[in-house]
């Protein structure tokens, strides 16, 4: 290992937090995670206690440095937060929690959905046209409006809003404050100028009073941090006080990259890191992600093949279509396009229960079956429906059974569901853009199982290059921090991707592709003829 300076970077998902720390090469020297528990106390509601995401956090990057030696320790120069996205909590003011924070996967704010969705602002805008956002189930501003119908005592005493990133950097810091790539998918943030809304703010039930250009200023905001770092022992002197600039107290913008403070000494030393390592400004997990894959790279995608699936793309204009959703991207003034469908693995771990056995032998199964599944299709929306249709009362559907069929069919024919999806997402993506996507990059449970990245490879007609997995996002993050100790000599139009390098390719194969391209169309249909019929099942 070289004498060059450490990183820390966080990943701060649903399920855990994870901890890396990296050389400047790429290396990983270090690892540490901790669990992280969600609560469901009604049907549709996800909730967790955002006090256990610092908890974590220092459990995670402690176990991490605590395997350092004393003089790597001292190597360690800064630490970056990337994080789950749309996940928020309402503080007091002292920075306390008022209630559970709510997660992005929430979705008990359907009837607002249905509002504010179709409710022009101020001025003729869509909260679609204004956040970059389709209505969804996944933004804070829908469930921030349910919290101000159903708990508006909680909703008028609090101080502060914060996202994932804003907490953590207020408990390490003490200042509240997150990365215009965090703060964008809260769905309050007027994305194409970088700024929090006071119309969206209003529509979700939240006082903006005072909210104006000049106090909601990106530049304005900007800690006073020297770029090379706090020097050793000083402490971060701002506090969240500083982003209250009126009504509800709202994080202070930095720039994804860009210096946050110090970390406060009390925390440094829990850590057993020296006082005054620099908490840099990371982004949300998917753009994290699409760092580390390469994404700004022209005619590149990163596609997430897990739990759910997630493919995205570089813009470097504002663009809105409910093809995609819009979110900020790597560096100010660049976005990144995303697709989202919230059940992919989820479906195949379902259908592998479902037959009684598991995914291992059912990939084995299906893989003996032919391409197609003889003739059955399988809309995946066992999570409702997101990009194109953004339809909360979709539900999955299996057709065309007959005697032949076995569960090694069925479970096929979920991979190739999945895959038909993101063909027709990807071919809407293209024709709002008007660019082309070659090339997907893909990380995630679903891109390690052979059978499925060549389904995907078939069906859609492009190379998939499988990328070692690893914390693909905790990468990204790792990848900026280190470009901010670097400084502006190292700071090019696209972070250089050392993290997830290797990995191989996958191609179309010809005689797959031709049976794909069959069975498509019928695909394409599948939706459009049972749109009204799921409507009709939303109250069974």
């Amino acid at each position: 290992m070289s004498g060059g300076p450490l990183v820390v970077a966080v990943d701060c998902s649903t399920t855990a937090a994870k901890a890396v720390v990296a050389d400047a090469s790429g290396a990983v020297v270090a690892t540490g995670a901790a669990p992280l528990t969600t609560a469901t106390p009604a049907p549709g509601f996800h909730e967790q206690d955002a006090t256990a995401w610092f908890d974590a956090t220092l459990a995670a990057v402690g176990s991490a440095v605590g395997a350092l030696t004393g003089a790597d320790r001292a190597r360690v120069t800064a630490m970056a937060i990337t994080h789950q996205r749309e996940s928020f909590v309402l503080l007091d003011a002292d920075g306390a929690p008022l209630r559970p924070a709510i997660l992005w996967v929430d979705s008990r704010a359907s009837k607002q959905i249905a509002r504010l969705g179709s409710q022009p602002l101020p001025g003729g805008r869509s909260v679609h046209d204004v956040s970059g956002k389709p209505p969804d189930t996944t933004p804070a501003i829908y469930k921030l409006a349910w919290l101000a119908e159903h708990e508006p005592g909680v909703v008028a005493r609090a101080a502060y809003l914060a996202d994932v990133q804003a907490y953590l950097a207020l408990r390490l810091t003490g200042r509240l404050a997150t990365s215009h790539a965090s703060a964008d998918t809260l769905g309050l943030f007027d994305l194409e100028h970088l700024t929090w809304s006071p119309a969206l703010l209003t529509a979700a039930g939240l006082d903006a009073a005072g909210l104006d250009a000049a106090g909601l200023d990106a530049a304005a905001g900007r800690p006073r941090v020297s770029r090379r770092g706090v020097s050793r022992g000083e402490a971060a002197t701002a506090t969240s006080q500083d982003a209250r600039p009126g009504g509800i107290g709202l994080p202070t913008l930095v720039a994804g990259g860009e210096a946050i403070g110090g970390l406060l000494p009390d925390v440094a030393e829990r850590l057993g890191l020296e006082p005054g390592v620099t908490l840099v400004a990371g982004i949300g997990d998917g753009q994290s992600a699409g760092i580390a894959l390469g994404v700004e790279e022209p005619g590149v995608a990163y596609l997430n093949l897990g739990t759910s699936m997630v493919c995205g793309v570089a813009a470097g204009t504002y663009l809105t279509s409910p093809a995609f959703r819009t979110l900020a991207g790597v560096r100010p003034g660049t976005y990144i396009l995303e697709t989202v469908l919230n059940a992919a693995a989820y479906v195949a771990d379902w259908a592998a229960r479902f037959a009684g056995s598991d995914v291992t032998t059912m990939e084995t199964a299906a893989a003996a079956v032919p391409p197609g599944a003889e003739g059955l299709l399988v809309l995946p929306y066992w999570n409702a429906a997101q990009t194109p249709h953004w339809d909360p009362l979709a539900r999955g559907a299996v057709v065309g059974w007959h005697g032949r069929h076995t569960p090694a069919h069925l479970y096929r024919a979920v991979l190739e569901g999945v895959a038909f999806e993101l063909r027709l997402q990807l071919g809407l993506l293209e024709a709002a853009t008007g660019t082309s996507a070659r090339e997907l990059r893909a990380v995630g449970g679903g891109a390690r199982s052979p059978l499925w990245a060549q389904v995907v490879a078939s069906v859609t007609g492009r190379r998939v290059r499988v990328c070692a997995d690893g914390e693909v996002s905790a990468a990204g993050a790792a990848i900026q921090a280190h470009a901010w100790i670097a400084g502006p000599a190292d700071a090019g139009p696209s972070p250089v991707n050392r993290f997830v390098a290797a990995g191989h390719d996958i191609v179309p194969e010809p005689g797959d592709v031709a049976v794909y391209d069959g069975l498509y169309p019928a695909y394409a249909t599948l939706y459009p003829a049972l749109r009204e019929t799921f409507a009709r099942l939303s109250g069974a």
